[in-house]
């Protein structure tokens, strides 16, 4: 694993060597140094090694500190000799590292005040082997500078063009290989049964073979049988090597090796992040996610959106996307979000969100029941909930009416008393009342008629209550 090393580490180490020695007043701006790979590009069989060397060209500046990260393809090549050969360097203060399964170099050199002037400068040799076929670049990355000798620790460098190789599979000196389960052997796939097949031959009577992860791997001469295919289960991920070669009588012929790569295993896992939120006015939510895949690499998105309330039931499909992406003018609604990522192998892993977009009118209640924020309460449930309140409600009500019933008839039966007495009290007061004031006057036949109608109504009325008195006791 490479360490991680700051800038400053070049910075002081620029400034030290600045320190040492006599420093010219004056810097050289322009034009800028240059960083390049020899051999800019080229074309290597799977197997073989070739050098690479890194190329510094001053351009008349006085340099001394060089800060070099490269980056490689560790599917197609990996370093083979950490030995760094010549080199203009002469101290090391971040030794050079790598990482053959991050595809990555890195390291810091300094040279002492007054520095180096050099057009075409080795800082360091790299053997590399090809491990599998395909097109490679070879570049410097972010954490790569060139420092002036001027006591500032200024940044010269300009070009740093990348390098470009392909590499391609050897020619078959056995039989020719081909697998119906791994056709390509510049793809990924996610199948881990491989099968391999291969012609007999006029005079081939025997087959040896084997698998490992060796591009120059070779059978051992003990014969397999002469069935012309095998195939082999559940392997682990990674770049692998068929090696075969044919025999007669005990004499074997050439090697034939056949790449096949295997990723069983999904992109890595990742959350979806909605702006502004989950529950949101905003129909036009954005949606950010990332991912990556360590084996095959990581291909592309995929989205679906499964509308969860309203009439709509067609079935979502997925359609391909990236981050961020903003959804175009959603009904309200709830809805669940689903993102799958792919690697190259066409691994898939899914994640899932729930989005509530809100209509202008309500946030609270739609067609489908009523959101409460911290969830949401469909209208079927409600109802149950209601029910099974009005029950309890009734259930307390008889449990209170049991328990304190003679009570409640007791001052049951004082109020109506108290009517019963009221209603007499005023029967008799309006019976005197009417004959004090008809006193010495003789009736018409309707007041007559009126008064004995409204002294009957009170004498009815007192009945009823009377009766319904010795009901209730």
């Amino acid at each position: 694993m490479i360490t991680q090393r700051n800038k400053l580490l070049s910075l002081g180490l620029a400034l030290i060597f600045s320190c040492i020695f006599p420093l010219p007043s004056k810097v050289l701006a322009a034009p800028q140094a240059a960083l390049f790979l020899n051999p800019g590009s080229g074309t290597f069989l799977v197997g073989s090694t070739f050098d690479l060397s890194v190329i510094l060209d001053t351009k008349s500046n006085s340099i001394n500190t060089a800060e070099i990260e490269i980056l490689f393809p560790s599917d197609k090549i990996q370093l083979a000799s950490p030995s760094v050969g010549q080199s203009i360097i002469q101290l090391w203060p971040a030794p050079p590292s790598f990482s053959n399964s991050e595809g990555k170099i890195y390291f810091v050199g300094g040279i002492p005040s007054p520095g180096i002037v050099t057009s075409n400068g080795v800082i360091l040799t790299l053997k590399f082997r090809v491990v599998s076929p395909g097109d490679a670049e070879i570049k410097f990355g972010s954490r790569t500078g060139i420092l002036a000798n001027d006591g500032r620790g200024t940044d010269i460098l300009g070009q740093k063009p990348s390098a470009f190789f392909k590499f391609l599979i050897p020619p078959p000196l056995g039989p020719a290989i081909t697998s119906p389960t791994h056709p390509d052997q510049e793809r990924w796939y996610k199948d881990n049964n491989p099968i391999f097949v291969w012609p007999k031959g006029a005079f081939a009577n025997e087959f040896s073979y084997e698998i490992d992860r060796d591009p120059s791997g070779v059978p051992d001469a003990f014969s397999e049988g002469t069935a012309s295919t095998a195939s082999f289960s559940n392997l682990s991920s990674g770049i692998w090597y068929f090696h075969l070669r044919a025999g007669s009588d005990g004499v074997w012929g050439g090697v034939s090796s056949y790449v096949f790569k295997i990723d069983s295993q999904p992109p890595a896992a990742f959350t979806v992040n909605v702006s502004p939120g989950k529950r949101t006015a905003n129909r036009n939510p954005i949606f950010r996610f990332f991912s990556t895949d360590s084996l095959s690499g990581f291909s592309h998105f995929e989205m679906k959106m499964i509308r969860l309330s309203g009439s709509e039931t067609s079935e979502a499909l997925f359609y391909e996307v990236s981050s961020p992406y903003q959804a175009v003018i959603l009904n309200p609604g709830r809805y669940q979000v689903v993102i799958r990522a792919y690697d190259n192998a066409l691994n898939t892993r899914d994640e899932n969100t729930a989005i509530n977009i809100l209509g202008p009118l309500s946030k609270f209640i739609d067609s489908e029941g009523i959101d409460l924020v911290a969830f949401f309460l469909p209208w079927g449930l409600l109802v149950n909930v209601l029910l099974l309140i009005f029950v309890i409600f009734l259930v307390m009500i008889f449990l209170l009416w049991r328990e304190h019933r003679h009570h409640l008839k007791h001052a049951f039966i004082e109020d109506i008393e108290h009517i019963s007495s009221f209603i007499k009290y005023f029967y008799q007061k309006i019976k005197k009342a009417y004959q004090k004031g008809r006193e010495g006057k003789e009736l018409s036949e309707s007041e007559i008629k009126r008064r004995e109608n409204l002294l009957l109504e009170l004498r009815h009325a007192e009945e009823i209550i009377q009766d319904k008195f010795k009901d209730i006791s």
